[in-house]
């Protein structure tokens, strides 16, 4: 099983990687048509092909242990870091705290799923989707956590059914539409498609929002988390969350800060229940408002 699932993986990666590359090809032809072949404007779409072709002459190097990528199996990992990844403990559900009582939790379904502890390779690998422009790795590393976490979410959501015979929802957590614009792009958002094209899940993008910016969270302690983002998230689309079990999808939990801030909000929406789904967690408990 192992096995047949490495080869699912690495045929995934190399079908990625020239994706990538006819995305450049097909950009450039796209700005060319649009710009008439300007080079000011033709200048992102040349940086990525020049980037893609590049790569197959000059192998780029492991983003965990920056040796270099002697494989197409998958362009930003070695094969050993690869198979730590592809190989990695999954971590159990973790049912939250709230006031101490476990089994209120268990009712309301507030517990978290991750296919990876925020360990290892996970730790360089997370930050490099997010802050190094790599969107392409939200996707793939999604496809994988959507593998690992097949069982494990159907019979979370079996539960969740006796409560709620809604069909579950999927919402990622939201970026200010600020830091979108800085970063590029949501995470989460890439996240949570993926995880919904392979779970036959609704998507609902904009269900939540932002309703003020905040500074990362990134170099906050645990109270500082909390109350950066204390009252951030609203419900934007409150009807289509009512009485349904949420499947909020985040790239990494941490001290839980900002999932018990959304799950907070879409509890007064009317949310049957809230599951959160990340790529990684850390290994601590932490205490959920009700």
């Amino acid at each position: 099983m192992n096995r047949a699932l490495c080869s699912c993986f690495k045929g995934f990666f190399l079908r990625q990687y020239w994706s990538e590359v006819t995305h450049s090809f097909q950009n450039c032809y796209t700005r060319a048509k649009v710009h008439a072949l300007s080079p000011k404007k033709l200048a992102p779409g040349l940086r990525q092909l020049a980037e893609g072709m590049l790569a197959l002459v000059y192998p780029p190097r492991c983003s965990v242990c920056l040796k270099s990528v002697q494989t197409f199996s998958c362009r930003f990992l070695c094969e050993n870091c690869l198979s730590r990844v592809l190989h990695a403990e999954i971590p159990p559900v973790r049912y939250w705290q709230n006031s101490g009582d476990f089994d209120l939790a268990r009712r309301h379904g507030l517990c978290d799923l991750a296919a990876w502890y925020y360990e290892d390779a996970l730790m360089a690998l997370v930050p490099r989707m997010k802050y190094q422009d790599r969107p392409s790795l939200a996707r793939v590393f999604a496809e994988i956590a959507a593998q690992r976490l097949r069982e494990m979410m159907a019979a979370v959501l079996t539960e969740a059914a006796k409560d709620s015979p809604s069909p579950p929802v999927l919402i990622p957590v939201p970026l200010h539409p600020r830091r979108q614009r800085e970063r590029g792009y949501n995470q989460s958002l890439l996240i949570a498609r993926a995880l919904s094209e392979m779970w036959n899940i609704e998507l609902l993008p904009q269900a939540l929002r932002r309703t003020r910016f905040t500074q990362p969270q990134v170099k906050l302690n645990a109270d500082e988390r909390a109350q950066n983002v204390s009252e951030v998230f609203a419900p934007h689309h409150a009807e289509k969350i009512a009485g349904r079990t949420v499947l909020l999808v985040d790239d990494v939990i941490t001290t839980g800060a900002t999932v018990s801030a959304c799950a907070q909000a879409l509890h007064q929406a009317g949310a049957a229940g809230v599951i959160a789904v990340a790529l990684a967690r850390t290994g601590s408990a932490f205490h959920v408002k009700g």
